[in-house]
């Protein structure tokens, strides 16, 4: 999972809630848990909620009686994401450096070197539009998951912009963004290319969950197939030794009767002779039911089991928000022992460094393993060349 989704817990459900709620002009009395929720009847919803006592929890069975339950999965979470699904409210928001404090690059946690000052000098804004899709994967047996992910693309070039989706996810997380409270929204029209966009990078990003999880409901069925046709086998082999013993009976029955010597001593004969054929019918027709279920039935219950163990993939945007935030210049000053200087860097609010810096001497990338260090004439790369140095 990437620092851009969550998995969709108890928490993740209960402020998922609070703001689609508020967002539609819902009422909310919290008392704990439990919430009483009531609708406007000017709410352009389907949900119908007039004073209903939700309970938050994390799984529906805990829930008490007289409460509906709203936990990962439940009939009204599954409402509530369907309903913000088909209306995908809109936001704006604004991410400026006097809001968001400056994020320092991996380059510069070094050991050689302090960061000794921070200035963000904003020149221009961008847009962006971030959209929060709830991902649901789903088959009968135990792989489930469900995700809120958020993912977004700005709106000029339509390039992705990782970082600002994990920072507006933190933000939603921490400080909230109810949608009832953000300025005024976009067009849905304007967006919608870049809202599909956003759902195919959803998709890519998912990709390998997706696979992972489809090849262990296919090792489930494959499993569960072949644990079927062994039972089957097994019965069968079972079934053929029974008759087979039953027919070896009925044969010396049959000699018994015809080398009788009395009246009495042959009925009796008879009558055990009956006895066994009637066992025997019995398991010639389960005997046959089985090769059957084996020949003919087999395929059609593998059919069966490779379809509950079938993979349902839901993405569905519940929220959409245009994020502008501010571009311009970060000047970052460094210092060790001996020598400073001051690194100017091209830097996004909510995203931060977007060029790469690379040691001046070598050409080698800077990064977390290869950090910031100085030399007499110029920065280097604390790994690749200030060790050798």
């Amino acid at each position: 999972m990437t620092d851009a989704a969550v998995a969709v817990t108890e928490r993740a459900v209960d402020e998922f809630a609070t703001d689609y709620l508020s967002s539609i002009g819902a009422t909310i009395h919290k008392d704990g848990r439990r919430w009483t929720v009531s609708l406007p009847d000017e709410a352009t919803t389907e949900l119908s909620l007039d004073n209903t006592v939700v309970h938050i929890v994390a799984d529906a069975e805990e829930a008490d009686d007289d409460a509906v339950p709203l936990a990962p999965g439940s009939d009204l979470f599954e409402r509530l994401v369907d309903d913000a699904a088909k209306r995908t409210p809109q936001g704006a928001i604004t991410l400026t450096g006097d809001d968001i404090e400056v994020d320092t690059p991996d380059w510069a946690a070094s050991d050689s070197v302090e960061v000794t000052d921070t200035q963000f000098v904003p020149y221009y804004d961008r847009k962006a539009l971030c959209v929060l899709f709830h991902i649901g994967i789903e088959t009968v047996s135990e792989y489930q998951r469900e995700l809120l992910r958020a993912v977004a693309v700005d709106l000029a070039d339509h390039e992705p912009r990782p970082r600002l989706a994990e920072t507006f996810l933190d933000l939603s997380e921490r400080d909230g963004l109810p949608l009832s409270e953000t300025s005024p929204t976009p067009k849905t029209g304007d967006l919608t290319e870049t809202v599909d966009v956003c759902r195919e990078m959803v998709e890519t990003a998912i990709s390998p969950d997706v696979q992972d999880i489809r090849n262990k409901a296919t090792r489930a069925a494959a499993a569960e197939i072949e644990e079927q046709r062994r039972y089957l086998q097994q019965r069968r082999d079972e079934l053929e030794g029974g008759v087979q013993r039953l027919e070896d009976r009925v044969s010396e029955l049959s000699a018994t009767i015809d080398s009788a010597s009395g009246r009495a001593e042959r009925l009796e004969g008879l009558r055990k002779r009956k006895e066994v054929r009637n066992e025997l019918t019995e398991l010639q027709n389960e005997l046959e039911e089985v090769r059957d279920d084996l020949d003919r039935d087999l395929p059609e219950k593998q059919a069966a089991i490779r379809d509950r163990h079938a993979l349902t993939v839901r993405i569905r945007p519940v929220t959409a928000t245009l994020v502008e935030y501010e571009r311009g210049d970060v000047n970052i000053s460094v210092r060790n022992s001996h020598h400073s200087t001051t690194l100017t860097c091209d830097y996004a609010v909510g995203i931060g460094v977007l060029n790469q810096l690379n040691c001046e001497q070598c050409g080698t990338a800077l990064n977390a393993r290869n950090p910031i260090a100085l030399s007499d004439t110029m920065y280097i790369g604390g790994r690749c060349c200030d060790e050798i140095n």
